[in-house]
């Protein structure tokens, strides 16, 4: 009898854990698919019906960066360098695999990296991919890279740093580009 309801009390502790976070300092944090779902408006064209979400996560980049290029040229409003730091900090720290979770995602449909080789291959498609999303540990900000993949040969890469608003909204502070190919 214990054989069979341990195991099920394991998997309601873990999709409990999967939808709730919380941060060191005891702040609660969005899972990953909730984060997406509220920013995706602000770095994917909301027009779009649906996207492609590559399953697998990217490694963010924001592992080092220029304070002086970041304060100068890629925030909309300043931050401490102890908040880029922690973000880097958690990124630096967070370096594991992790795979969406498809009825959490609003308007993803998840495919595989062969699957978004074929979409790309047609060059009628963009595929998306996205980091996990790392918090500081109070969750007011939080740092994300985006992948847009457009062809082959075309493509863009993307750090955003969001701040939580006072109405829980995710706000844009910081964005730079990375990469791109086009």
């Amino acid at each position: 009898m214990i054989n069979r309801i341990l195991p099920f009390l394991l998997s309601l502790v873990i999709s409990a854990n999967a939808y709730s976070q919380q941060s060191s300092t005891g702040a609660a944090l969005p899972s990953p698919e909730e984060f997406v779902n509220a920013i995706y408006p602000t770095v994917v064209d909301s027009t779009f019906n649906h996207y492609y979400l590559v399953m697998g996560t990217d490694s963010c980049r924001f592992l080092k960066y220029d304070y002086d290029e970041w304060i100068k040229y890629h925030l909309r409003e300043p931050l401490t360098v102890n908040i880029l730091n922690e973000l880097s900090e958690k990124v630096y720290l967070s370096r594991y695999p992790y795979f969406w979770k498809q009825p959490r995602l609003q308007k993803a449909i998840c495919v595989t990296r062969k699957q978004a080789d074929s979409l790309l291959m047609d060059k009628k498609d963009v595929v998306f991919s996205f980091s996990l999303p790392q918090f500081t540990d109070d969750g007011q900000y939080a740092v994300i890279d985006l992948n847009l993949l457009c062809g082959p040969l075309c493509g863009q890469g993307i750090t955003f740093i969001f701040r939580l608003s006072t109405g829980g909204d995710w706000v844009l502070v910081g964005k730079d580009v990375n990469w791109s190919s086009r």
